[in-house]
């Protein structure tokens, strides 16, 4: 296939460079044409937060996939009530269709202080690790120019149980350097699912990709005292 836009390493704005090449697609699945989701229940989904959208009463969207929509609703509201926090997670999402929300209408108009986002472990199944980092450089792009006076958690993929694993670790250095430590602050939480030897700890997923209410507990732990320090700049 013909070479993607660069996913920009060091910096969304940047322009490829014999050292920093474009990425060019090998997969059939292009991560940066963005396309509804084809789960049944993604329409209904986006258009419950293209109300929400509408309301612009909040200042923390939390946004990706089934990792992210999957919070039990206790929780959620323990660790992001106190930020008046939304969830624009979506099962099934991979970064194309995270793309496709957000130009059909999903936070538009609005300005809140923080989005967290984690996007990229559905694209493992299909795309390579530079294709996966694509995918989230485009939908980081995206977010900067809709909401640029918002600034963006970035968030490493967890990690998988699965054989996609080796995938998602590769992709997360190169995710990583998308980060510019002003408007987007990237951080690997992966580690609290982790041992020393990086095995998956016992119980917390309850599959090869989906939290356990154990490991949404380390999550909140971890990631509020960074909403707050963000949310407070």
């Amino acid at each position: 296939m013909a070479a993607a836009s660069g996913w920009l390493l060091g910096s969304i704005h940047a322009q490829p460079t014999p050292t920093n090449p474009p990425v060019v697609l090998k997969s059939a699945n292009d991560p940066t044409k963005p396309v509804p989701g084809g789960v049944r229940w993604f329409g209904r989904m986006h258009a419950s937060y293209v109300e929400q959208t509408k309301n612009k009463k909040f200042d923390l969207c939390l946004l990706g996939d089934s990792v992210t929509q999957m919070w039990p609703g206790d929780l959620f509201v323990k660790y992001f009530g106190k930020f008046n926090a939304v969830n624009f997670g979506i099962g099934g999402d991979r970064a194309e269709n995270v793309l496709w929300r957000l130009q059909h209408g999903e936070l538009d108009g609005t300005s809140p202080k923080l989005i967290v986002l984690l996007i990229g472990t559905n694209n493992s199944g299909m795309n390579t690790p530079d294709e996966i980092a694509l995918g989230v450089a485009t939908v980081l792009q995206n977010l900067r120019t809709k909401l640029p006076k918002t600034k963006i958690l970035l968030l490493g993929i967890l990690p998988r149980r699965d054989a996609n694993r080796a995938k998602t670790d590769a992709a997360n250095p190169l995710i990583a350097k998308l980060g510019d430590g002003k408007m987007v602050h990237y951080h690997d939480l992966g580690g609290m699912l982790l041992d020393k030897e990086g095995k998956l700890l016992p119980g917390m997923l309850t599959d090869d990709v989906h939290l356990s209410r154990k490991a949404y507990e380390a999550w909140g732990e971890a990631m509020t005292p960074l909403i707050t320090k963000l949310m407070a700049e």
